[in-house]
């Protein structure tokens, strides 16, 4: 069903300042009482198609790349081998950490069994108490020994393990910067983009009509894609750049053609919306004059300029942010340029709510 409102003409006597002749007509304006409206407005934004993540990958240990196993367009699944450092120092390395342990296991054992007969002596009181704390502490000491073996030789052995470098995650290799011969130093040696999850990343201005949030409709215009794009907001940075005066907004980009590539141009329509209805009037009853926005104002009577704050621009409706409440009266139409303030008028016809209903 639809509400159709109706605008009512008044009759407009001027001040004595600027009073009329007798046989002059009245001056005829029109009005309308703000209304509390949810005003919808679309914001334009560019950025760019991203990766969802993009990682430099290096090695955690060092030594000489021996082999690389990927190139630049190459697609790797998780877990797949990039490259390969020199395993043969870690091997030699993890063998000696093998005997290492194993040594110091059997002087613990020996250890710990001279301190358990020595310990069964002095219950016989054939052996002193100090000579059996002093066993007791040797084999503690073997015992840590041990231990400590023990961590360097799983230290080892996953040195050994992190000599072959693979993929965090399916991506495509976009960079490669070593090749066979080079010494790793952790520096990246192959650079990854995350496959088959795409964003957009837009810059915002902050001093838009209304703030963009989360689950915003989206519809980008991608750099040699035909058809627009439908998606929504996905994050919102809560920071603001302070020399652009912009914050970014992002969300995923559907590409089930896999025709789309991270770093191509894009022109996003955000569709915003307040959460909560504000006094809203049409735009013909909002004036700007030397950089100052008003609306001219009707109460008891009397026309007053009245410095308004405006939001969301929708269609014919302006969003009132600050200046105006909900059923305040205002002129609308020609008459709100040409009415001065402080002219008294008088309303030819009671303003009514009028409705009338069509039929779906």
């Amino acid at each position: 069903m639809r509400r159709l409102g109706f605008t009512l003409s008044l009759l407009v006597l001027l001040s004595p300042a600027f009073a009329l002749a007798e046989d002059d007509a009245p001056t005829r304006i029109q009005l309308e009482r703000a209304r509390a409206e949810q005003l919808g407005a679309t914001l334009s934004a560019s950025g760019s198609v991203r990766a969802r993540r993009v990682t430099p990958i290096g090695s955690e240990v060092g030594g000489r790349i021996i082999e690389v196993h990927v190139d630049v367009g190459d697609i790797v699944a998780e877990g797949d081998a990039l490259f390969q450092i020199d395993p043969e120092p870690y091997r030699m390395a993890l063998a000696e950490a093998q005997a290492g342990l194993a040594l110091a296991k059997a002087e613990s054992d020996n250890a710990a069994a001279e301190a358990a007969r020595i310990a069964k002596l002095v219950e016989l009181s054939a052996a002193s108490e100090q000579r059996h704390d002093k066993l007791r502490t040797q084999a503690e000491v073997a015992r840590a020994r041990v231990a400590q073996l023990r961590a360097g030789l799983d230290r080892t052995r996953r040195e050994l393990a992190r000599a072959t470098v693979v993929a965090p995650y399916a991506a495509n290799v976009v960079e490669r910067a070593a090749h066979e011969g080079s010494m790793s130093t952790g520096e990246p040696v192959i650079v990854l983009q995350e496959r088959g999850i795409l964003e957009f990343v837009v810059n915002v201005p902050e001093a838009s009509s209304a703030p963009v949030r989360k689950g915003d409709p989206v519809r980008l215009f991608v750099e040699g894609v035909a058809d627009p794009i439908e998606t929504r907001v996905e994050r919102v940075n809560a920071r603001v750049d302070s020399e652009t005066r912009t914050y970014q907004v992002r969300g995923l980009v559907p590409d089930p053609a896999g025709e789309l590539k991270a770093g191509s141009y894009l022109r996003a329509e955000l569709r915003v919306s307040r959460d909560e209805a504000r006094p809203a009037v049409h735009r013909s009853a909002v004036l700007t004059r030397d950089g100052r926005t008003f609306v001219m104002r009707v109460a008891d009577g009397v026309v007053s300029r009245t410095p308004v704050r405006v939001g969301i621009r929708g269609g014919d409706r302006v969003e009132i942010l600050q200046g105006l409440e909900a059923g305040d009266l205002v002129v609308r139409g020609p008459g709100a340029s040409r009415i001065a303030d402080g002219t008294r008028v008088r309303v030819k016809q009671p303003l009514q709510a009028a409705q009338a209903e069509d039929a779906p």
